[in-house]
């Protein structure tokens, strides 16, 4: 937890600089097309073998400088084991559930900052293994609530979260083999049931590559390109490309590498 607390202070330092860089007069910047910056900080804690705790906490920068963002977000995860005994399936269909929740506070430059409150829940389906793949579905339904400090009310909406993803071993593509390296693959969907008034996401595409240094440590980079929709004050669609930097801690002793091949796959997929 110390390194969550001095994380958590660095990032705070860095969203002061930039804000005090920034013209308090500064004329309203297009962010139609834009570049961003997302930083993030994964802890895994083991509570018995078919529980654990995720959470991550997070820094996200836009180019125009518009805003900086600071996200914590802890989730439980509940594996299934059992499998329906109606259909003869000796595999669970449903890999795993999820219940979390999320705190987003956005600082913007000219305009009265946002802080959002989110709830989820959802549910993971791998599906059989092919040549060494797994495909993982996760559907996740979340509820939003948003408040501008302005004195303004609560806006609560609600959306679907759809994302199919699956991880590449370096050694699978054919080129050099390198121990360590793999390359997560992923596409999400968002079907907004009540738009909420900022960052209603339409669609996001994250190609990247990862390293796993040892059996507590792993990186990842994703280079991704989102699209979404604001509904502030005029609906406008933009174009985001998103440079995300991962650090993932399992925060226990057990190893991606003294599982089988196939147990170190599927924590790979599981965030």
């Amino acid at each position: 937890m110390r390194v969550i607390r001095y994380l958590f202070i660095a990032l705070l330092v860095c969203s002061t600089i930039v804000n005090a860089q920034t013209e308090e007069d500064a004329p309203e910047e297009d962010v139609s097309a834009n570049a961003q910056l997302w930083i993030d900080y994964n802890i895994r804690n083991s509570i018995s073998e078919k529980r654990f705790l995720s959470a991550f906490i997070g820094y996200r920068s836009i180019t125009p400088h518009i805003y900086n963002r600071m996200v914590l977000a802890p989730t439980y995860h509940f594996k299934q084991t059992k499998a329906l005994k109606l259909f003869k399936i000796k595999t669970p269909i449903i890999h795993s559930f999820q219940l979390g929740g999320g705190l987003f506070y956005t600082n913007f430059f000219d305009s009265p900052d946002n802080f959002e409150m989110r709830l989820m829940q959802g549910f993971q389906i791998l599906t059989p293994e092919f040549k060494g793949l797994y495909l993982k579905n996760y559907l996740r339904l979340e509820q939003r609530f948003q408040k501008l400090l302005d004195n303004s009310k609560w806006d609560a909406s609600m959306r679907l979260r759809y994302q199919l993803s699956t991880v590449l071993e370096w050694e699978q593509t054919g080129l050099p083999f390198l121990k360590g390296l793999y390359i997560p693959l992923k596409v999400e969907f968002f079907f907004n049931f009540s738009k909420a008034n900022r960052n209603n996401d339409q669609i996001r595409i994250s190609p990247g590559i990862g390293y796993k240094f040892n059996s507590l440590w792993r990186a990842e980079v994703s280079l991704g390109y989102h699209n979404s929709t604001n509904t502030s004050s005029i609906q406008q669609t933009t174009n985001d490309v998103v440079l995300r930097l991962r650090v993932f801690n399992s925060g226990d002793r057990s190893s991606l590498f003294k599982k089988s091949k196939k147990e170190q796959i599927k924590d790979l997929l599981e965030e």
